[in-house]
């Protein structure tokens, strides 16, 4: 619009729109039934060069890149933003995902949100209610002309407007608009039957052949989603949304980069005066402003926009074909009528009260023109009619019965892939080994995995015992090729006390496993796969379909881009520890303590090799086990607040200065190589987030993507192992999925199962243990550690019953309390011996507040009743719901 490139113009980027074959858009021309109204942009008191532009998007987009490259202060790199950083409710930065998908984590003061309408950040920052109204289906026509070139055609159709505007110099773009709820099929060629037979013979005849050709091109046919979207934003210090991110209209007008160009005048207007951005909680406030200032423009052009399209498309009502050709009339005035519209369409003259001036107006002409030549009472009330029509459709807002969780709508463009049993997102360890307990278990499941290559990742290469005992129970033990673990030696100022996992009662096979991450996660998927009614498929899971409350399967992207939605009465969501799905589906609250840092080491080994090696050193802890028989893997445990930069060279010197004299002399040297080995550390945060469920009909989630516990005991596949038997198990009585709200109420006792006995006492142990094992300047926490290792060289029940939780043999919420508390008094009693004088009184008082600081709050945020009580919890007695159909899945 020529709004917008006024606005290029204020950012000096007018240059952005050369040398791209950009057409020069004076305006549109509706046709309808013959008629014509001209729309012509009011450029006469502007520069000739001022006017509006219609171009390839990637041509443009790809321009103003390269220009903010080319300066020396702007970093542009490519990535996928996974999440925000949050602390204390002040966003710090931002998770991302390189293009060689390494996990990495920026930090501003600031965060600008505006990564467009398919935003997986916007729910968080804002109240999303997205409403679809129709579909704009568009291809490119070649060998045509337009009627006059430097105007646009509006067709007023039946079934659907009809949009033509030229690209490039050879090339015209086509848009129809076809309504939410009867658009065509694109893979089953239904929708080019519809273009052809009933869209075609509405097009000019100087396009028709091209028309045609258009649509037989194979591939040439894109659909998109005509959003709606109010900005309702959430004032969230350190973050901002702007753009389609935080706002959309219906693209009938094209006025979303007009409206987009126009936030970025004002934010950056709004930044220029401020120096220092570290006082959040100022910003934010200061800020606020940004939503009133970008409300004449972002208003104007949304409403018009909406009502318009409503105005243009189909309908049965003659009261809409009476507005269609008052419409037509009003403009064909000329003069202050049509200019004043076209002002604001094209973004020059954003005034709301100009457009309510001009809506009213236009229903009072389509009254007058109705009674005359003189007002019959049916005269009169088709005038009521139009009248009230015309204010029905001036006021546009979304409907927000149907959509999507997640705060985007990114699937209402998507082509429906049928209905299955169960839809499973994530392939990775949870989601694999349910899928194939599932479809041993006769269900039809499909799974959605964003990516079925082998992953390289630092996590997900320990499984515990108890983990490995639950791969037993479904039958995957053989899927496992790894290397044996039967305990850990913990060093501390040159002692050393080994705990070996308690695994005499149980058969030789029986132990911890070690190996790399994708080894294991591609077996699990080929067995899974290897089942004739499981689907495995690679595709992005982008929003949950959702209606009426009730979720009712997966909007993804297929490998190819192509946007499917997939049905089911069950989705299960465990899509890991970045999941884009959660937020709608519990109540989540990430603390990030400490991130962790891996290399892998070669040509070394451990002084046993059965045994992994922890060595509790200053300033952080570090973790050794080995991966396969030739690999050693390292975890250096940073908090969070002093972690280095890996890019600059920071991380490197810091692993080099601060933790190589704290590692085994017979694994320096192989420590060393592996930190100046290329591309050999990576980064992780340690998440830590309690189970805090939203039961929701249709959808639940587990594993990680549900709760996180700190990585330091490697418990996350165990747990996420035991919440799949469980889920198995009490899915198996029930043949009937299709009662979803039935079936919520039934699976309300996962979320009390899976908190007793193995989640509570693995998650409880690994955030206790990350406490107690990092470097602190508290005397009293030095007197912790050493208490615990000496707790555990008493030997007997008191290392025993410390193994046989940290392994998940024995995973006892009780035991788990009973041990810390005991550990609690044996390091008192060992601060009063041999006498209790006044001090040591006092620092056995600073143990027992540190120990129960640190414990108690991790315990009741996994839930004191049901960890300890669970028979209290009503839950917990929930029968399956009567199944309607006797159908038998079990084999």
């Amino acid at each position: 619009m020529p709004g917008g490139y006024l606005k290029l113009i204020e950012l000096g980027l007018e240059d952005c729109v050369d040398e791209i074959d950009a057409q020069r858009n004076q305006g549109y021309i509706l046709y309808k039934d013959g008629k014509n109204a001209p729309i012509s942009y009011p450029l006469e008191k502007f520069h000739s060069h001022v006017v509006g532009k219609s171009f390839h998007n990637n041509r443009f987009v790809q321009k103003l890149r390269k220009k903010a490259a080319s300066l020396h202060n702007v970093s542009l790199e490519q990535g996928t933003v996974t999440s925000l950083l949050e602390e204390n409710g002040t966003i710090k930065g931002g998770h991302y995902k390189d293009k060689s998908s390494q996990m990495l984590t920026a930090y501003a003061s600031l965060t600008v949100v505006c990564d467009g309408c398919f935003s997986n950040l916007r729910r968080s920052l804002c109240n999303p209610k997205v409403d679809v109204p129709s579909y704009f289906v568009g291809f490119i026509l070649t060998n045509c002309k337009l009627s006059d070139q430097n105007h646009g055609a509006i067709i007023l159709a039946d079934p659907s407007p009809i949009v033509f505007y030229p690209i490039s110099s050879t090339e015209i773009r086509c848009m129809v608009d076809v309504p939410s709820q009867n658009l065509p099929s694109l893979s089953n060629g239904e929708m080019s039957h519809y273009l052809k037979t009933l869209v075609a013979p509405k097009v000019f005849p100087e396009t028709y052949d091209s028309f045609i050709s258009a649509i037989e091109k194979k591939d040439n046919i894109k659909i998109m989603p005509n959003r709606i979207m109010a900005d309702a934003p959430h004032r969230t210090p350190g973050a901002l949304l702007i753009g389609d991110s935080l706002n959309m209209r219906h693209a009938i007008t094209g006025g979303g980069m007009t409206v987009a160009l126009s936030d970025v005048v004002l934010l950056r207007d709004l930044l220029r005066p401020l120096h220092d951005l570290s006082d959040a909680s100022v910003v934010c406030k200061y800020l606020q402003s940004f939503y009133t200032l970008r409300k004449p423009m972002s208003s104007t052009i949304n409403i018009l926009a909406s009502v318009l399209h409503k105005v243009f498309s189909s309908s049965s009502d003659p009261t809409i074909e009476d507005i269609q050709h008052a419409c037509i009339g009003y403009l064909r005035l000329g003069g202050v009528f049509s200019s004043g519209l076209s002002a604001m369409i094209s973004g020059l003259c954003p005034r709301p009260l100009s457009l309510a001036f001009h809506l009213f107006a236009l229903a009072i002409y389509g009254v007058g023109r109705l009674l005359l030549p003189f007002p019959s009472p049916k005269r009169l009330w088709n005038g009521a009619k139009l009248f009230w029509m015309k204010r029905a459709a001036s006021m546009v807002f979304p409907k927000g019965n149907s959509g999507n969780k997640n705060g985007n709508s990114e699937g209402e463009n998507s082509e429906p892939v049928g209905t299955t049993d169960i839809i499973i997102v994530g392939a990775g360890v949870a989601g694999a080994a349910l899928a194939y307990s599932l479809g041993k278990d006769g269900r039809q499941v499909l799974v959605i995995e964003r990516n079925l290559n082998a992953p390289n990742r630092i996590a997900g290469e320990s499984l515990l015992p108890g983990g490995y005992l639950k791969l037993i129970e479904l039958g995957l033990q053989d899927e496992i090729d790894a290397q044996r673990i039967l305990g850990y030696i913990l060093y501390k100022d040159g002692k050393n006390v080994l705990v070996s996992l308690p695994l005499e009662k149980f058969q030789p096979h029986v132990a911890g496993r070690n190996f790399h991450n994708g080894h294991f996660f591609q077996k699990l998927q080929k067995k899974a796969a290897s089942l004739h009614n499981v689907n495995l498929e690679q595709g992005t899971a982008i929003s949950l379909l959702e209606e009426n409350g009730i979720v009712k399967g997966v909007h993804y992207k297929n490998k190819s881009g192509q946007m499917l939605t997939a049905y089911a009465p069950l989705t299960i969501v465990c899509n890991g520890c970045f999941s884009n799905l959660r937020r709608s589906l519990c109540y989540p609250k990430v603390d990030i303590p400490s991130y962790t840092v891996g290399v892998i080491l070669t040509n070394c080994k451990l002084p046993n090799e059965n045994y992994g090696a922890l060595i509790l050193a200053d300033p952080s802890p570090v973790l050794f086990y080995p991966i396969s028989s030739t690999e050693i893997r390292c975890l250096v445990n940073i908090p969070s607040e002093i972690v280095p930069s890996v890019s600059n060279g920071e991380m490197a010197h810091f692993l080099k200065t601060l933790v190589a004299p704290k590692v085994l002399p017979e694994l320096y040297n192989s420590f060393i190589f592996a930190i100046e080995k290329k591309d050999n550390i990576r980064t992780m945060p340690n998440k830590i987030m309690a189970a805090a469920p939203h039961p929701t009909p249709g959808a639940i989630l587990i594993g990680d993507a549900f709760n996180m516990r700190h990585g330091i005991t490697g418990g996350g596949m165990t747990v996420a192992l035991s919440d799949v038997v469980i889920l198995r198990d009490l899915l198996r009585p029930l043949h009937d999925l299709s009662d979803a709200s039935a079936i919520c109420k039934y699976l309300e006792s996962f979320y009390t199962e899976e908190g007793i006995p193995m989640s509570s006492t693995i998650n409880i142990l690994a955030n206790v243990l990350q406490k107690v094992f990092s470097a602190s300047s508290n005397p009293a926490m030095e007197n912790l550690q050493q208490t615990f290792l000496e707790y555990l060289r008493l030997g007997g029940v008191f290392s025993y019953g410390i193994s046989a939780m940290f392994s998940g043999l024995r995973p006892r919420p009780l035991s788990l309390a009973f041990h810390f508390f005991s550990i609690a008094l044996y390091g008192v009693g060992r601060l009063l011996l041999p006498f209790p004088s006044p001090k040591r009184l006092w620092d056995g008082a600073k143990l027992l507040w540190v120990a129960s600081s640190i414990l108690l709050p991790y315990i009741y945020s996994e839930g004191i009743r049901q960890m300890f009580f669970p028979l209290t919890v009503p839950a917990y007695y929930r029968t399956p719901p009567e199944n309607k159909d006797k159908k038998n899945f079990m084999h």
